[in-house]
């Protein structure tokens, strides 16, 4: 860790030695772009977000207050969104599970924005189980693993995303004479899997719990998720014996929309490049976040989430 921060302290001295001031520099022509923006939830009225992209001296989008936002549920014409405030525009139709939405844009001087998604059911958790000692952390720790069951369909594509908080005390007993020895604490929440070798996360290329069925034949699928803790703390002596744990484990589960999967992949996969070398040397790959908004930019997206809380009171191990 020490030498990762010398690297990262001598990189940046030594471009802000380097660096000089461009005179004369002509920022090139910026064509306003329409942008369409919308993340749909189950039982929330629809709502999409219409703005113009600027050029690089604009901090923010300029706001489009001038747009027809047409509604289509299944195919059919439902209604025109009224526009609120700030180019938001809000139904009266509430977005419902298994139904397609689409909303043509028309905006004076531009070609008609069109785009569609549909919200996905609320995901399913059946089960949520510990599995002690299943991997290590960066400082040699043991961490264990939660076992997530969820229920699917796999003659049906679907996704998910999910995070995982954790909140436990360890309480250490003699396994002869079970004589109290110590304790420690530790919690988290993690959207990860460290060192995962679970194969749905292997088969994303990525140990973000964001996720297909794609390679998931049953029903159900049971997850594992090697876990990570952010806090740590002790209290007398905590090596070996008997463990017992007391705490809470809260699974988060959402259903995605197919372009809410492939809009958060392209997040992710800009987000995840090592920021201390490549963003300092400049050789980060430019990417195109995801976008499913004809003639136009953005994402129309919808999500189904749900919260699954499991408390585990004096789990022997």
């Amino acid at each position: 860790m020490k030498i990762h921060l010398i690297v990262f302290l001598f990189v940046t001295i030594a471009l802000s030695s380097c660096r000089k001031q461009v005179s004369d520099y002509d920022r090139p022509d910026f064509d306003p772009q329409p942008t369409l923006n919308a993340v749909l939830q189950e039982d929330h009225p629809v709502w999409a977000q219409v703005t113009f992209a600027q050029g690089l001296d604009s901090v923010h989008p300029a706001p489009c207050t001038d747009a027809e936002v047409l509604l289509y549920v299944d195919g059919q014409f439902t209604e025109q969104l009224q526009h609120e405030s700030d180019g938001l525009y809000v139904g009266e139709t509430t977005a419902e599970a298994l139904h397609e939405y689409a909303c043509n844009v028309v905006i004076p001087g531009f070609d008609t924005l069109f785009a569609q998604t549909t919200m996905p059911e609320k995901p399913v958790v059946t089960g949520v189980e510990i599995m002690e000692n299943a991997t290590v952390d960066d400082e040699g720790r043991p961490c264990p693993a939660f076992l997530v069951t969820f229920r699917t369909d796999s003659d049906r594509k679907l996704y998910y995303c999910s995070s995982i908080y954790a909140d436990f005390l360890n309480e250490y007993y003699d396994a002869e004479t079970h004589a109290y020895l110590g304790h420690s604490t530790e919690s988290g929440t993690m959207n990860a899997s460290i060192n995962t070798d679970d194969p749905v996360l292997l088969n994303e290329g990525s140990d973000q719990l964001l996720f297909s069925n794609e390679i998931i034949t049953d029903t159900t699928y049971t997850m594992k998720v090697n876990a990570w803790f952010s806090n740590h703390g002790w209290g007398g002596q905590h090596m070996g014996g008997v463990i017992e744990r007391s705490g809470v484990v809260v699974v988060r589960m959402h259903g995605l929309s197919e372009s809410a999967y492939h809009y958060m992949k392209s997040q992710n996969a800009f987000e995840e490049p090592d920021a201390y070398t490549n963003l300092f040397l400049g050789v980060i790959t430019p990417i195109n976040l995801y976008s499913n908004v004809e003639n136009g930019r953005g994402v129309f997206a919808a999500i189904a989430p749900m919260t699954c809380d499991t408390i585990f009171i004096n789990h022997v191990n």
